[in-house]
């Protein structure tokens, strides 16, 4: 259904599982062991009802790592008998051809694996895997292509990888996915360690970032995305309107419903499907919060910059990882670097 405001829940992120067989150090959710209130199987056919009822299309199942509950495939059948889709975020290491066939046969018809380096070595620097789960990775991409699923390439990308970025797309390229997509780092999570935010903050090498982004721009064979944490991208530097609450929202293991994957603030908290319905938390002013927020409180360069009207100040919820203050100028701004390059008269920068 559409609520008398013309908002329809169009894509759901649902973090059905904090359980993960890696401790990846950025990982912005520091996943690892199983939340001990974690929703039963019942609780998620129940909840998948309650999305049915206000017309959820498509459930984003991701982690944790999803595919450690055994319980995945049934509920991605259960939700394909309601008319909704599904895809499924995993880091690849469980999706052996067996796994990958029973999620297929039960609706799922695309896969976002996640990879964070274009070697082994390079993988174990970001994830911690060792070179035979980096092997397991590469055949569970090459098997789910085989059984003609959507494949999508996720790589975390920090100061410390920016090099390994063009190595990535040629990665993706070989492999033959449908596309690749760089995820901003964001010090939240574990990530807000200080050695990982020395490790990996982008802040002062966003001139490094630009240059992978423009190449990235000029990719024929691959459609290679940059997430919400890189801001507006070159050539156009548009950035669309916030959909938080509007077309999307996030729940995670425990029930708690947020606005959407890049907003699990306690401040930005709409409820648990536990203790309100979900219909009544998704029809909630604090749905909104993000999403009406008024970007004219923006402070900072942000207000005066010529590109605002396009790009809105960017995303609200990565300027909060990345700052702590929801009022700030978005502090990955490429658009600002190029300004600064072409006002003193530097040389296109090439990627070596």
């Amino acid at each position: 259904m559409t609520d008398p405001n013309g908002r329809t829940p169009r894509l759901v992120g649902w973090g059905i599982t904090n359980r993960c067989n890696l401790t990846c150090p950025h990982c912005f959710t520091a996943s690892g062991k199983r939340s001990h209130d974690e929703m039963t199987t019942a609780e998620c056919r129940n909840i998948i009802d309650a999305m049915a009822g206000i017309g959820v299309s498509t459930i984003g199942w991701t982690g944790g790592e999803p595919l450690l509950r055994a319980d995945l495939e049934d509920l991605i059948d259960y939700a394909r008998q309601k008319r909704i889709k599904s895809s499924v975020t995993t880091n690849g290491i469980l999706l052996d051809r067996e796994r990958a066939v029973r999620l297929t046969e039960a609706g799922n018809r695309a896969v976002q694996i996640s990879l964070d380096g274009s070697t082994p070595e390079r993988n174990r620097m970001m994830r911690g895997a060792t070179d035979e789960e980096y092997d397991t990775i590469l055949e569970a991409i090459r098997t789910c292509k085989r059984l003609e699923n959507r494949v999508i390439l996720a790589t975390v990308l920090g100061r410390e990888n920016l090099d390994d970025g063009p190595e990535m797309i040629k990665l993706a390229r070989r492999e033959g996915v449908d596309s690749i997509r760089f995820c901003a780092y964001a010090p939240i999570g574990r990530g807000k360690q200080s050695k990982i935010k020395k490790r990996l903050y982008l802040g002062d090498a966003l001139s490094e970032l630009l240059r992978i982004v423009e190449q990235a721009q000029e990719e024929s064979t691959l459609i290679v995305d940059f997430d919400i944490g890189f801001g507006p991208a070159p050539p156009d530097y548009t950035f669309h309107q916030c959909v938080a609450g509007i077309e999307t929202f996030y729940l995670d293991a425990t029930g708690d419903v947020y606005p959407c994957t890049s907003l699990t603030y306690r401040e930005f908290l709409v409820g648990n499907v536990r203790e309100t319905p979900l219909e009544e938390i998704w029809n909630s002013s604090a749905m909104l919060k993000a999403s009406e927020y008024q970007r004219g409180d923006i402070q900072g360069y942000c207000s005066g910059c010529d590109n605002f009207v396009n790009c809105h100040g960017a995303c609200r919820g990565a300027t909060l990882s990345q700052v702590g203050d929801l009022k700030a100028s978005f502090p990955l701004c490429l658009y600002r670097i190029a300004n600064e390059q072409h006002k003193s008269g530097a040389p296109p920068l090439a990627v070596g």
